[in-house]
C-alpha cells in the first residue's frame, strides 16, 4: 500500500490543544508526517500578517513631488543644492517642520548641518538662506511643551507626509513618488556618495515610471506597450550630466541594507538591458510610485544583480 494511501486512512490522535500523534493504517506512528489544523494555519498567517506589517510600518516615508525640479524655483539649483533638499524632506513631520526621528523639539542648526554634511557653518548658512529666499523653506516660532522654539519648515508645494490627523491628510498623491526615508539617509551617509549624487536621484523621480519604476520619458503611461523608455544617453541628457560621467556616477550609488540578514549594497540604479538598449530602473526601495509597499518582483533585479556582482549566481 502506499503512502498516500496509508495516510488517507490514517488516525490523528491529540494530546492537548496542538500537539499530535499520527497513527496509519498498519498501526505505526509516523513521525516523519506533518500536521497543520485550521487553527495553527490561522496563528503561522497572523504571525506573518503581523511581521510584515512591522516591517512596513518601519520603512517611513515622505511624498516628493514627481515634477518637482521642473519648478521654477528648484530649476534654478545645482544638482548639489537639490541633492541637499531632498536630504532635508526626509526629516519633515507631518506639519513639515524638520525634526529627527522620534525627537519631541525641532532640529537645531547644528543638527541640520550634520544631517547634511556640511562642514562650514558658513556653507550652511548661505544653503539655508537662499532656500529661504527661494521659497522652499521658512523659520516659525512653536510652542512645545511650555516653550517656544523656532522651528525650520519646509513648503509642502514640494512634499508632505500624509498622517491620519497631519495638515496634509487629505493631499492627493498622484503626482507625487514615496521617498523612503531610512533608504535615502543610507544611502547619503557613505562618505563615497556627495549632495550632487542625491540630486541626481532627485531628477530621475520625474521619469519613474508608475508601474516598472523604469526610467521613462511618459512615466504615466499604464499601457507597457506604448512606454518609452530612456536610454542610458538620453537620461545623462535629461540631468545635464556628460554621457561619460553618468556611467561612473551611477556604478557609484549604491544602497547599503539588510536583506535577510545579510549585509547587501544594493545599487540604487539597475541597468535592464533590451537587445542594443540599455535602460535604468530606479530601485524602488528608494523611491515608489504606487499605493503600499513594492512588491519583490519589483527589488528582484537588485538583489540578482548583487549576487552576480558578488559571484553569487
Amino acid at each position: 500500500m502506499s503512502v498516500q494511501n496509508l495516510m488517507d486512512q490514517a488516525e490523528i490522535r491529540t494530546k492537548g490543544k496542538e500537539v499530535f500523534t499520527v497513527i496509519d493504517a498498519n498501526g505505526e506512528i509516523r513521525d516523519d508526517v506533518k500536521v497543520i489544523t485550521p487553527l495553527m494555519q490561522e496563528k503561522a498567517d497572523k504571525k506573518r500578517e503581523i511581521e510584515t506589517y512591522s516591517n512596513k510600518a518601519e520603512n517611513h516615508f515622505i511624498f516628493t513631488e514627481k515634477d518637482g525640479v521642473k519648478f521654477d524655483e528648484l530649476f534654478q539649483l545645482t544638482n548639489k543644492q537639490l541633492g541637499y533638499f531632498l536630504v532635508l524632506q526626509t526629516y519633515i513631520d507631518y506639519h513639515n517642520m524638520l525634526r529627527i526621528k522620534d525627537a519631541k523639539l525641532p532640529m537645531k542648526n547644528v543638527e541640520i548641518r550634520k544631517a547634511l554634511r556640511i562642514k562650514t557653518n558658513s556653507t550652511f548658512k548661505k544653503l539655508m538662506r537662499e532656500f529661504e529666499e527661494l521659497g522652499l523653506i521658512h523659520y516659525a516660532e512653536v510652542e512645545l511643551f511650555g516653550k517656544s522654539y523656532v522651528g525650520v519648515f519646509i513648503n509642502d508645494k514640494y512634499c508632505f507626509k500624509k498622517g491620519l490627523y497631519g495638515d496634509n491628510k487629505n493631499r492627493k498623491i498622484n503626482t507625487t513618488v514615496k521617498v523612503f526615508i531610512d533608504t535615502l539617509q543610507d544611502i547619503y551617509s557613505q562618505d563615497k556618495v556627495s549632495a550632487s549624487d542625491v540630486g541626481l536621484i532627485y531628477k530621475a523621480m520625474e521619469f519613474v515610471h508608475y508601474d516598472t519604476n523604469v526610467l521613462a520619458q511618459n512615466p504615466s503611461e499604464r499601457d507597457e506597450a506604448l512606454v518609452h523608455p530612456l536610454n542610458m544617453d538620453e537620461f545623462a541628457d535629461a540631468v545635464g550630466i556628460s554621457r561619460q560621467k553618468i556611467h561612473v556616477k551611477l556604478s557609484s550609488l549604491n544602497y547599503p541594507c539588510k536583506y535577510k540578514g545579510q549585509e547587501l549594497e544594493l545599487k540604487v540604479f539597475a541597468r535592464v538591458k533590451v537587445g542594443k538598449q540599455t535602460f535604468l530602473k530606479l530601485n524602488p526601495f528608494v523611491a515608489w510610485r504606487k499605493q503600499g509597499y513594492p512588491p519583490v518582483e519589483e527589488y528582484g533585479v537588485f538583489i540578482f544583480e548583487y549576487n552576480m556582482r558578488n559571484k553569487k549566481l
